[in-house]
């Protein structure tokens, strides 16, 4: 019984052993590439000019992307100091990027009156950084109430990119 149990063993170590020794192992390396980090800068604000309400009806004042402005019928637009908001985008060279804007904002006088603007559009929707640079503008639309309240309407809005 003894030799039988030894025999038993020996034959358990020698494939244990045998396992072992077929094993490998291989070596690889690791790494990564950190590009320059996106950024975006404003240049110009997103300005409407200077506007005189109607008495009896709502109306709106469209500022496009190209820096056009559209003023409804039922307004006045007294100044042509319009102009779209203004972006620079830096990054990595050659890099694609997309453009998110927001959907509405208000914007509110010094008694905390609002109006409310909506409908941006940008003058592109996604960019490349050729030399690790690129630009494009941003429009929108104010809604004006009959009436509105007059004084000097400020407020702000997020544009966001980011790599593809």
């Amino acid at each position: 019984m003894k030799n039988l149990m030894f025999a038993g063993a020996t034959a358990l170590i020698a494939l244990a052993g045998a396992g072992a020794a077929a094993a490998a192992t291989a070596d690889t390396g690791a790494g990564a590439k950190i590009i320059a980090p996106l950024e975006i800068s404003h240049t110009a604000d997103l300005y409407f000019g200077t506007i005189a309400p109607s008495t009896t009806v709502g109306d709106k004042v469209a500022v496009a992307a190209d820096g056009s402005r559209n003023c409804g019928p039922a307004l006045t637009c007294l100044t042509s100091d319009h102009t779209a908001a203004a972006f620079a985008v830096t990054g990595e060279a050659d890099a694609f990027y997309t453009i998110s804007l927001p959907s509405e904002i208000k914007i509110v006088n010094a008694k905390g009156t609002a109006m409310r603007v909506a409908d941006f559009s940008g003058s592109k929707g996604k960019g490349q950084l050729l030399n690790g640079e690129d630009s494009f503008t941003v429009g929108g639309t104010l809604e004006v109430a009959a009436r509105q309240e007059a004084g000097q309407y400020k407020g702000s809005f997020t544009v966001a990119v980011e790599y593809q």
